[in-house]
């Protein structure tokens, strides 16, 4: 929990240098990918899923949904890969209620989601890519989760694999890798007292540059 903490005083600028700094300057979701509300901000371990479009109102996969909120981890974010698709709201407040329950605090689809207004009211961090009111069941099905899955990147198709750190705040959503998730976390508190100070010397009217190669940031 002090890691998600932690986490949370950063922004998504900050973490995503400290990512570049690593080597992993693609690691950012494409722009579209936004909090239903300014304010939210999400922080945790991966838990992902993968659906497929379909016609067929499947029960049995439906089922298996409501199984998998049975395996959320504590503190785990909620990432649905839709392969893009945007027919139907693939996230609502009841999937979000039963999701918190069981200790999932944030959630980032790859698609639309319905009932914002009142995901935004109960403050559940939700990313996706724009609002639709029309029901999942009959269009979108499950077919298996806490497997590597891919969303669209800022070049490309980006993998997440389970327990891949999502941050996410009202810039967008980077992946921080499972293995660096801590030194990531360290390198962007690094480089945010650096800005501070930064910020500091040139709001009291420092030669930029002398700031510059003080703080090594800009």
């Amino acid at each position: 929990m002090a890691i998600r903490e932690r986490y949370l005083k950063l922004t998504c600028a900050l973490v995503y240098d400290a990512l570049a700094l690593q080597g992993y300057n693609k690691n950012a979701l494409d722009t579209g990918m936004y909090p239903l509300s300014p304010e939210m901000k999400m922080a945790g371990p991966a838990f992902t899923v993968h659906y497929v479009k379909t016609p067929v109102r499947d029960e049995k996969r439906r089922r298996q949904r409501l199984e998998m909120i049975r395996s959320f981890t504590q503190g785990c974010i909620q990432v649905r890969d839709t392969q893009g698709d945007m027919s139907c709201g693939q996230f609502g407040e009841i999937s979000a209620t039963a999701a918190k329950a069981a200790g999932c605090v944030g959630a980032m689809i790859e698609g639309t989601t319905r009932d914002s207004n009142f995901l935004i009211d109960m403050g559940f961090p939700t990313f996706c890519r724009g609002r639709n009111p029309v029901e999942a069941i009959g269009n979108i099905i499950i077919t298996d989760y806490q497997i590597p899955i891919f969303v669209q990147g800022i070049d490309g198709k980006l993998i997440i694999n389970p327990g891949d750190y999502i941050f996410g705040d009202n810039d967008g959503v980077v992946v921080v890798p499972k293995a660096i998730t801590l030194k990531v976390l360290e390198e962007a508190e690094r480089i945010g007292v650096n800005e501070h100070r930064s910020r500091s010397a040139m709001a009291h009217g420092e030669n930029p540059v002398d700031v510059y190669d003080k703080f090594g940031t800009f």
